[in-house]
């Protein structure tokens, strides 16, 4: 179904869904209470649906560049454009674990399981991934581990090389979902901004953003690394100042380049 037609449907539920059922003859209790159960369910049924419809419209867009905050609020606060941290999901996932199990230590390779465990745990709050691959320890991130943000760097490394980069992008879907109903959002395009100061990570998720969806963008606003976007094969769109007139004309140009790609 599309977003309008599920959208329709989550509408007319939500409320029978919060129903008052101290309200009404208390003969006809039971019955109040079995419509709510069946719309708190077919609520949640409509929801996974629509948060699909939302992953088949969205056009992923990184934003990297220094003046990439600029660009997104602007772009959100304007454009009708979505936006979150593309280090969501990593950030959930750290989060998850006590600072204890990792802080000083020069030996983190027992840790990999511990991370393992919690990723197989948030996996499964994504209704659609039915399998990924084994989170495994290797050599090259033998390092000490600091601090929080020492961690978040080595999950960041390790579960784009080996889950891959495009769960930033199911995350983002999962992110904005009830946003995206509360807005009663129905639009053919569903553009999400990524912005981040991570140019390397951003490029890598980009590219790997590919195997879930045709329409994925990288912006630079302001001054980004050159060395970076060299020899990419990536939709690049460059805004110089992002100025309200800078940004709708970026916006334009990959709406018409969704549009030419339908």
């Amino acid at each position: 179904m599309s977003l309008d037609v599920v959208l329709k449907k989550i509408k007319t539920l939500q409320p029978l869904a919060n129903e008052n059922l101290d309200e009404g003859p208390l003969d006809t209790m039971r019955a109040r209470i079995g419509r709510k159960n069946q719309a708190v369910e077919s609520l949640k049924r409509l929801r996974s649906e629509y948060s699909s419809d939302l992953l088949n419209t969205a056009a992923f867009i990184l934003v990297i560049g220094d003046k990439r905050d600029e660009f997104t609020l602007t772009a959100t606060e304007n454009h009708k454009c979505f936006n979150t941290n593309p280090d969501t999901f990593y950030s959930d996932l750290v989060d998850r674990i006590p600072a204890s199990s990792y802080a000083g230590k020069e030996s983190i390779s027992n840790i990999f399981d511990i991370l393992g465990r919690h990723l197989e745990d948030k996996m499964l709050e994504f209704d659609r991934i039915n399998g990924y691959p084994q989170l495994i320890f290797r050599n090259e991130y033998g390092r000490t581990i600091r601090n929080r943000e020492d961690f978040l760097s080595l999950v960041k490394q390790a579960l784009t090389e080996q889950i891959g980069g495009e769960i930033v992008g199911i995350q983002a879907v999962h992110s904005l979902v009830d946003k995206a109903i509360e807005l009663e959002h129905t639009s053919k395009f569903t553009p999400i901004l990524l912005p981040t100061g991570d140019e390397k990570f951003a490029l890598t998720v980009a590219k790997d953003l590919e195997r879930i969806s045709s329409k994925v963008f990288v912006i630079v606003a302001g001054n980004a690394e050159q060395g970076n976007l060299k020899d990419t094969e990536l939709d690049i769109v460059t805004v110089g100042e992002p100025t309200s007139d800078g940004v709708k004309k970026a916006l334009k140009t990959i709406s018409n380049q969704l549009k030419s790609n339908k």
